[in-house]
């Protein structure tokens, strides 16, 4: 965040800065990349275009940012939260999911865009936007396996590839759930299920990597 915050944005005045991010989030969640113009986001941040392009050169570099943006606001206050001290990876694990759930009522705006970014196919920012998605998870995949209990484990288990498929298994059930057309709103109708989702895929891994009774 240290590098963004040298960005020129944040020497604008606060209440137009934060009417231009959020007015672009919007648009670029709602409409893709491609489809949302400069000339919609001004309109609704009540800004001019000259006054953005001073600030940002081109939509491109408009939407790069906000993809910076928003992933490293959600990861500080994530990383900032998210109890280490917990050593089940798998425990661990379910506590980070819902927290993330936690953090999209908070910052709905941002979560939708973010979530929409991850989808976005438009050659133009989709090569710049999956070289990050690839830095962040590896950076959250560092952070979430620090000082695990590797004892819980069973023994003559070959636990590397054990919390690799921990890892795969409830990545992909997170990623299963996520769509480009569903926005925080819809996620919240589906918490009740979620939890009994995920509560079920812990439990068989527990079952199948984990000594009993742990």
């Amino acid at each position: 965040m240290e590098e963004l915050t040298k960005h020129k944005i944040f020497t604008m005045e606060d209440t137009k800065r934060d009417a231009l991010l959020i007015a672009s989030m919007n648009k670029f969640a709602n409409n893709g990349y491609k489809k949302t113009t400069t000339d919609e986001i001004i309109l609704e941040a009540g800004i001019s275009k000259g006054l953005l392009f001073h600030y940002f050169g081109t939509k491109k570099d408009l939407y790069i940012f906000l993809f910076l943006y928003a992933n490293t606001l959600i990861m500080q206050e994530y990383y900032a939260q998210v109890n280490l001290k917990e050593r089940d990876i798998l425990e661990r694990l379910r506590n980070m999911f819902f927290l993330k759930i936690e953090l999209t009522n908070k910052y709905p705006d941002i979560f939708d865009f973010a979530a929409s970014a991850y989808f976005e196919k438009d050659q133009a920012v989709a090569s710049k936007i999956n070289e990050y998605k690839n830095i962040l998870y590896s950076d959250t995949k560092n952070e979430m396996l620090k000082d695990i209990d590797l004892s819980l484990f069973k023994e003559n288990l070959d636990i590397k590839k054990a919390i690799d498929i921990i890892i795969f298994t409830l990545r992909g059930y997170s990623e299963s759930q996520a769509s480009p057309e569903k926005r925080v709103e819809d996620y919240n109708k589906e918490h009740e299920r979620y939890t009994r989702e995920i509560d079920e895929y812990i439990a068989v891994l527990r079952s199948v990597f984990y000594k009993e009774n742990k």
